[in-house]
């Protein structure tokens, strides 16, 4: 392109060129100026006025979402057409750079002459075509926008408070809509989870009688069933609603506890219930019991391992069971307290089955997976006690013969009296203190009187003692029997002749034992005979027929342990420990958690009148302090029943003696024995009727770490004494574990 400054292009122009306004004519001397002044206008026709051109709106262009855009001075405004403007070639200054804004003269154009003269004459002026509905509208939204920015700040804050509310609003009805959905789904896997713990619960129910009646099939089944509806409970319970409701203010505590729950179960469920499932055929009463004078066990050794260790899974969910605390719906409060109960009732089951199947292989020598028959023979003490004349564990010991066992196969030997005269090397144990006080030395000399003391492995280790010595045989343990208990075998084998032809059966032997015999055999050693004839006579026929009812056999062995006339004791201390704790081993529980009180009684009549000997024991709860500690009353009634007009006829050696050796006339002495429960203690007690003294226990005394009260009553025919005594628990206690009471056996 050339350069239209060049003069020596002035006659010639490149066709690309843009086209150049016509030339002015030429003048014949230009005006002196400066560089800085203003050019000569040249004479120019008039220049017709320019309308004005209506104000362009700038307000920010939007889009289709409504998103602002870039500002352009023609959005929302009139729309000008655009038309070409001729411009003027730019003039120059004196040094021919073409004046712009940046070397205008510092006071601006002078007038618009200066910018007039640039525009040729002939360059037409373009008029834009604005829409006057356009102009309408952009008016209006310029009034709008103004009068926005002429609202008070106090609008604005009603403005924006109205929104805030709005948001609010919003914010709240979602959340109303949210929870309600939540409690309704809530409410619905409540529902699911309360039908599947009840499910869950009848199961369970059935579990122990289907044990005992031998129906394992049915006991596994049931097993099953109830670990699915446990975990069906905890599929509806672990969800992270039911997590959420344990915040809801008071009753938070309600789902909190009933997770508990479902969490115990499932652990239990899971590391349990399968191998309880697959232990239960080794507890079949059908394979278990005596036959042609052997002990069969079944498959009861293989199942020893996993039983224990179901066991211990089960005890200690128990422990955690009786923990679960917190509710305040009754309905959920009595739920879970009868759900405890049932559980404690399986866990007892359990913890029984375990203890009998990993002692009964080696008890009775027939070895376990673990340890085989080691060829040994066992010998176990038999000790058939007489309840006519009471002792703290039942009565005194009438007679007492060996049992012996090699390789399951039973022999029973001839029982013999308990004499009268003291034991050689008497006392044959070392007695405490505590004993001394409470049971006098009697206790490690007389053979009738090792269980003064209500604590039987105590009773049992000073029998075997007297036994080495009077027979100079060891013996790995103690078994003791009493009429209660023969009674309820013959009840289950069926009668048995004895040598004198008579016949003793399931209703019958208490009775003949304890009274007939006294009536009809006159003389005491007539007396000791047939006791100990009938012990062996009643022992040989379990022995040979016992076969056929396993299950009923079970059960009245079951019942006697439960009720105290049958005791088991080891000679061998893994054994023993075995048994500590349980109802078989008559021990003393020392342990505060599991709180007993015990009512004992010693006869101090020295004849049998216990026969006549009403006792009538009871307790009640009261209430439950701040501490945790639980307050009972313990009632005690005793009476003697024997008729005044019938003294004359009932033998002397039934009457008794006093301790001078004095004939008794139908008076029966006594002497009472309460122990509070371990870590609790005697609160007050009152006596009334007759023996009632001053009011006051004889004494007060310690015995294995637990408070006694130790009170002698003596009643003549027709008379009562009544004790009401409150007892209070250990605060350890947890809150649904309650008191048990232990007596001296009853014999009905």
């Amino acid at each position: 392109m050339t350069d239209p400054t060049d003069p020596t292009n002035a006659g010639s122009a490149s066709p690309l060129d843009p086209p150049q306004p016509p030339a002015p004519p030429a003048q014949s001397a230009p005006s002196a100026r400066s560089a800085s002044s203003k050019p000569v206008v040249p004479s120019l026709p008039p220049i017709a006025p320019v309308p004005p051109v209506p104000p362009v709106s700038f307000e920010p262009a939007t889009d289709n979402a409504g998103n602002a855009s870039a500002a352009s001075p023609l959005v929302g405004a009139a729309s000008i057409p655009a038309a070409p403007v001729a411009v003027a070639a730019a003039d120059t200054s004196s040094s021919g750079a073409p004046e712009t804004a940046a070397n205008a003269p510092a006071d601006g154009p002078a007038s618009e002459d200066a910018y007039v003269e640039h525009i040729d004459d002939a360059t037409p002026i373009v008029q834009p075509d604005i829409d006057p509905a356009i102009l309408a509208a952009d008016t209006a939204a310029a009034e709008h926008h103004s009068h926005r920015r002429r609202m008070s700040p106090e609008h604005i804050r009603r403005i924006k408070r109205r929104k805030r509310r709005r948001r609010i609003f919003i914010g709240v009805l979602v959340f109303v809509v949210l929870l309600a959905a939540l409690v309704g789904w809530f409410a619905v896997s409540a529902l699911k989870a309360k039908n599947e713990v009840e499910a869950a619960v009848a199961q369970a129910s059935g579990i122990q009688s289907q044990v005992m009646s031998g129906d394992t099939a049915a006991a596994k089944a049931s097993i099953e069933q109830f670990s699915a509806h446990i975990d069906a409970t905890y599929r509806q319970t672990s969800s992270p609603v039911w997590a959420l409701a344990t915040l809801i203010p008071h009753y938070g505590s309600d789902v909190k506890a009933v997770r508990q729950t479902v969490d115990i179960l499932e652990d239990v469920s899971n590391n349990a219930l399968p191998k309880l499932a697959s232990s239960v055929d080794g507890l079949n009463l059908s394979q278990i019991g005596i036959h042609d004078g052997a002990v069969d066990l079944g498959s009861m050794a293989s199942v020893a391992g996993n039983l224990t260790a179901a066991n211990k899974v089960i005890a200690d969910a128990n422990v955690k069971f009786g923990n679960v605390s917190g509710t305040n719906i009754p309905q959920i409060t009595d739920a879970l307290a009868s759900a405890k109960a049932k559980f404690a009732d399986l866990a007892s089951t359990v913890d029984l089955g375990t203890r009998v199947a990993n002692l009964m292989p080696a008890m009775f020598d027939l070895g376990s997976g673990s340890a085989p028959n080691d060829g040994k023979v066992r010998n176990y003490l038999v000790i058939a006690q007489n309840n006519a004349e009471l002792r703290a564990t039942g009565g005194i010991f009438g007679s007492w013969g060996v049992l012996t066992v090699d390789g399951g196969k039973l022999t029973m030997g001839t029982f013999s009296p308990a004499q009268v005269p003291p034991v050689p090397g008497s006392p044959v144990v070392q007695l405490t203190a505590e004993e001394k006080s409470l049971f006098t030395e009697k206790m490690a000399t007389y053979q009738q009187d090792p269980d003064f003391t209500p604590d039987f492995s105590r009773a049992a280790e000073i029998a075997a003692a007297m036994w080495k010595n009077l027979n100079n045989q060891t013996v790995d343990g103690v078994i003791s029997i009493d009429p209660v208990f023969l009674q309820s075998l013959l009840g289950t084998t069926g009668p048995v002749t004895l040598a004198d032809g008579s016949q003793l059966d399931g209703q019958n032997t208490v009775q003949a034992l304890l009274h007939d015999t006294y009536v009809t055999k006159l003389t005491g050693a007539a007396q000791d005979a047939f006791f100990s004839s009938a012990a062996t006579s009643i022992f040989n026929h379990l022995i040979t027929s016992a076969g056929g009812n396993n299950a009923g056999l079970v059960k009245a062995v079951q019942d006697s342990v439960t009720n105290g006339h049958v005791y088991l004791w080891s000679a061998h201390e893994d054994e023993q420990q075995q048994l500590d704790g349980t109802a078989i081993s008559g021990t003393l529980i020392t342990n505060p958690s599991k709180p007993v009180t015990g009512v004992y009684f010693n006869d101090g009549t020295m004849g049998k009148m216990d026969w006549y000997l009403k006792r009538e024991v009871s307790y009640e709860y009261d209430q439950t302090y701040p501490s945790g500690a639980k307050q009972y009353t313990v009632h005690i009634k005793l009476t003697n029943t024997v008729d005044p007009n019938a003294v004359k006829t009932i033998p002397q050696d039934v009457l008794g003696f006093d301790e001078q050796g004095a004939n008794r006339h139908g008076e029966i002495d006594t002497v009472t024995y309460t122990y509070a429960p371990a870590g609790g203690r005697l609160v007050d007690w009152q006596f009334a009727g007759s023996g009632v003294g001053d009011g006051n226990y004889d004494s007060i005394a310690v015995h294995n770490d637990l408070t006694v009260g130790v009170k002698g009553v003596t009643l003549q025919p027709g008379e009562s004494f009544e004790a009401t005594i409150h007892v209070v628990t250990s605060p350890t206690v947890a809150a649904d574990d309650e008191m048990v009471l232990r007596q001296t056996p009853l014999l009905n």
